[in-house]
């Protein structure tokens, strides 16, 4: 093999492993919560890879005390997340007990949705809170929402 063929198979072998690598390559979410109404509880959150099970039935869910909540903000990382298309609900568990406390169907606790979508008084649709998630890091922001109470 002479010394032109040895460089383009290097060259070739070396975009071939890349773009393998990169169809497996995972991201760093961090969420910002705004409008956070105070530090009792968790943050929790679902995540959703696709319509099936939105919002109620995530693939993936996580939360986090609110210990380090400033000026009605929290933020936190979500590490080792697949390269893919997202929607993320949020719930703020004041009372740690993992589920949306309701007074004659009306949330008691905030929420949120990625993509804040409008408010409406039925859960958005999948599309309307999805986004692509294609580089290492990505930043987004989720604004808490509470119903019938001031912060």
């Amino acid at each position: 093999m002479n010394k032109v063929s040895l460089i383009t198979f290097l060259i070739f072998w070396t975009l071939l492993q890349s773009s393998i690598s990169q169809s497996t390559s995972t991201s760093t979410l961090e969420i910002k919560f705004t409008g956070v109404r105070n530090s009792k509880g968790l943050i929790a959150i679902g995540i959703s890879s696709s319509p099936e099970g939105w919002p109620r039935q995530p693939q993936m869910d996580s939360n986090w005390k609110k210990a380090n909540v400033v000026n009605g903000v929290f933020t936190t990382k979500v590490e080792n997340l697949a390269y893919g298309t997202y929607a993320i609900s949020v719930l703020d568990d004041e009372n740690s007990n993992m589920e949306m406390d309701m007074f004659m169907g009306i949330p008691k606790e905030g929420y949120g949705f990625s993509m804040n979508p409008p408010f409406k008084l039925s859960a958005p649709k999948f599309e309307e809170c999805s986004f692509l998630l294609d580089k290492p890091f990505k930043q987004i922001t989720i604004d808490l929402r509470y119903v019938g109470k001031e912060r």
